[in-house]
């Protein structure tokens, strides 16, 4: 949130927000663009739409949000593309060394993040099907969102 009264720091804050607006943003596009390496079927507990909403309504603010988000699509990635696909932790670790650089509190709550994420994908998918591709398009595309939001100076 950007305060009036401390335009050194809106300023910071906005310059933050645009170097992490650059790196996550197009990676998320692509990330709708691309889908897992081959198809299975399996059917999700609940519409993904349901499931991102109650996301957003939980978390304490954006950066933890996208941080989340970048976990669950890290799991669904490496479902689908194996374990040395790295794409979305090195985003999520490049994230968190911009918004938490000398804050452990603010890291461990970040990676906190990331992990919650990680596992309730895991917990809801185990091999790479349809529903993952819905799944990873549908968290590509909130995560675009997200960073659009994060990126707004006029924010509230």
């Amino acid at each position: 949130m950007l305060d009036s009264k401390d335009d050194a720091g809106s300023e910071t804050r906005y310059i933050k927000d645009m170097r992490l607006f650059r790196f996550i943003l197009p990676a998320l596009c692509v990330a709708g663009l691309t889908g897992p390496a081959y198809a299975q079927t399996e059917t999700p507990r609940q519409p993904i739409d349901a499931r991102i909403e109650a996301d957003m309504v939980a978390m304490p603010n954006m950066v933890q949000a996208l941080v989340k988000n970048l976990g669950q699509l890290h799991y669904l990635r490496t479902l689908c593309f194996g374990d040395t696909d790295q794409t979305w932790r090195n985003y999520a670790q490049r994230m968190m060394d911009i918004e938490a650089k000398g804050d452990s509190t603010k890291r461990s709550a970040l990676v906190d993040a990331f992990n919650t994420g990680y596992y309730d994908q895991k917990d809801r998918f185990s091999q790479c099907s349809n529903a993952v591709s819905t799944d990873a398009a549908a968290l590509a595309e909130n995560g675009r969102h997200l960073a659009n939001m994060l990126a707004d100076p006029y924010r509230e």
